[in-house]
């Protein structure tokens, strides 16, 4: 899966009872909560959508959409240009270009949103712990569908990136996939956390070249050709979780 985190830093988790429960919580990525703006035409549909969102304490609701992170966009009205591409909205910020989670009518094609860089396509029933979810997936860089796309591809795009019931219920671990060892349970929570080999090794007290063995038998474990797709494999496999 084409999957990229997002560059910002990681965040403080519980690590240590994770581990002990044989799983870790993907970190959130900022040590402060997300900003979250609601945005589009309909007032009724974007005051449900706060309300949504309104008990998540990672996420912090703002009124002004510049100083959004991420952007919820009702775009079930959507506007289209002469040619028929979708219209996406603009935001004047004085920071980088807030990720766009685009609301749409059940059974809309998202294909043409998501082949423009919208990072998620959710339908307007979404449930408050759902958007959440997607939130946060959005603002780590995961591409969230609410639905199964089946074989579609768009630019930047593949039908393996994971969708928002897979991150909300994380599917069972497949048996005979490779049980990870404590150590290696050790190394994936900090491979989430974005952390060099040579950080992992001071965190865990082994060397660097230790640290490299393991992330390489994590990536046969978890039949990942990279650290980001070890991740995204882990979440997959209910060996990380969204918070």
């Amino acid at each position: 899966a084409q999957v990229t985190p997002s560059p910002r830093g990681p965040a403080m988790f519980d690590r240590d009872a994770a581990l002990a429960a044989g799983t870790a919580t993907l970190p959130l990525p900022s040590l402060t909560a997300i900003p979250v703006a609601v945005i589009g035409d309909e007032p009724r549909l974007a005051a449900t959508l706060r309300t949504r969102l309104t008990n998540a304490r990672e996420l912090q609701l703002v009124d002004e959409p510049g100083r959004a992170r991420v952007l919820v966009w009702d775009a079930t009205l959507l506007e289209r240009d002469d040619d028929g591409m979708p219209l996406l909205p603009v935001v004047e910020t004085h920071d980088e270009a807030p990720v766009l989670l685009a609301i749409l009518e059940e059974g809309a094609d998202p294909m043409p949103l998501l082949a423009l860089g919208v990072r998620g396509v959710l339908t307007r029933d979404v449930t408050g712990s759902r958007l959440r979810a997607a939130v946060l997936a959005a603002d780590l860089g995961l591409v969230v569908l609410d639905d199964d796309p089946g074989d579609a591809v768009v630019a930047g795009w593949a039908p393996d990136q994971p969708t928002i019931q897979a991150l909300v219920e994380p599917p069972p671990r497949a048996p005979n996939s490779g049980e990870l060892t404590p150590r290696e349970h050790e190394v994936l929570a900090l491979l989430a956390d974005g952390l060099s080999n040579r950080v992992i090794g001071d965190r865990l007290g082994i060397s660097a070249h230790t640290v490299k063995f393991h992330v390489d038998a994590l990536l046969a474990k978890l039949d990942a050709r990279s650290r980001t797709a070890a991740v995204v494999e882990a979440i997959r496999r209910g060996l990380l979780e969204l918070a």
